[in-house]
């Protein structure tokens, strides 16, 4: 399970704790996010690992920055490969300026677009300024788990404004975000991605631990303060009820308004199949004006999705014909 032994969150959220100064620089900087691994901590910068703290059975943490980014052949920082002290850890924090330098010039080169959406995303839903007026929260961004034999980009829980008095209100709601119409088909496409959640729900076993990663994630986040939103007195962790069906959105970031490829994506009649699932609710996320809050009211499903491009399609066929008149006049 992905989850924070009680040392390693000592040490992040004591003042003393060796690791402090690494969740003091994240609640400081947005552009950072902390994500809990097994054992290990990722902070995200642009959808990019540029520290990785993981705890070591021998005591001190190991420390890593992947030099696989540094194509700008800036000289090797002398960063330490253990923290041991609360030293070491401010020797990183006071690197990050210059590492996130060097992976602003490796994404001019090798643009990564979905992972940084998926970090903004995020940050919209759970520390932004408005993450209170938001009803789902993100646990967990490029989640890939060999034994579950699963992948999500984005793992979150949805808890309705109205419901906050409560923690057994949450639903799990498994995210996928594709940027641009490219990444709508293959290997990666939105049908494999429906077929390989069902068959993950399917298996019961595989399903509880799912959602028990979430909710510690959840819940240790919120512990470190990385959750942002009105706590009622007395608040318990929260808590998934494996019973309840998970919403699986589809996130559909830059679509092309003038490709008929989404439209023919969604018509197929295996995706179809999913608009009635028996073990999850399918929803398409329409942005609320503009922005990345996710709200229940911004959910629509498979049908009215369709719809929706439906009407927008039929719009620009009459603005194209109106175009076409003008230009050749009777």
């Amino acid at each position: 399970m992905r989850a924070l032994s009680q040392t390693f969150m000592n040490d992040l959220l004591n003042p003393d704790g060796l690791l402090h100064p690494i969740l003091e620089r994240v609640k400081q900087d947005h552009t950072l996010m902390l994500s809990i691994r097994k054992d290990y901590i990722n902070i995200y910068y642009r959808g990019g690992n540029i520290l990785r703290v993981k705890e070591q059975s021998s005591g001190p943490y190991s420390s890593f920055f992947d030099n696989k980014y540094n194509k700008s052949g800036v000289p090797s920082f002398g960063l330490p490969d253990v923290i041991e002290r609360q030293g070491a850890a401010r020797t990183w924090v006071d690197s990050f300026q210059d590492l996130k330098g060097i992976m602003d010039f490796y994404f001019s080169k090798y643009s990564k677009p979905e992972r940084e959406f998926q970090q903004l995303v995020a940050r919209e839903n759970n520390l932004s300024t408005i993450a209170n007026q938001s009803e789902y929260f993100v646990t967990d961004i490029e989640f890939a788990d060999s034994d579950l034999g699963a992948r999500f980009d984005i793992l979150a829980l949805r808890w309705l404004a109205l419901q906050r008095k409560s923690s057994s209100n949450c639903r799990p709601a498994l995210i996928e975000m594709k940027y641009g119409d490219g990444a709508l088909s293959g290997k990666a496409g939105a049908l494999k991605h429906l077929q390989d959640i069902d068959a993950l729900i399917s298996i019961a076993d595989k399903y509880k631990t799912l959602l028990e990663t979430m909710e510690t994630q959840f819940n240790q986040l919120d512990e470190l303060g990385l959750m942002a939103f009105n706590r009622v007195a007395n608040l318990t962790k929260i808590k998934l009820d494996a019973s309840e069906k998970p919403e699986v959105i589809f996130v559909l970031a830059n679509h092309n308004p003038r490709s008929s490829k989404l439209s023919t994506i969604l018509n197929d009649p295996e995706i179809e199949a999913y608009d009635h699932s028996s073990h999850f609710d399918l929803k398409f996320y329409v942005s609320s004006f503009a922005g990345y809050a996710l709200h229940a009211d911004c959910m629509v499903t498979l049908s009215q999705f369709r719809e929706l491009l439906k009407s927008k399609n039929a719009e620009q066929g009459a603005a194209l014909d109106g175009d076409s008149a003008a230009l050749h006049p009777r």
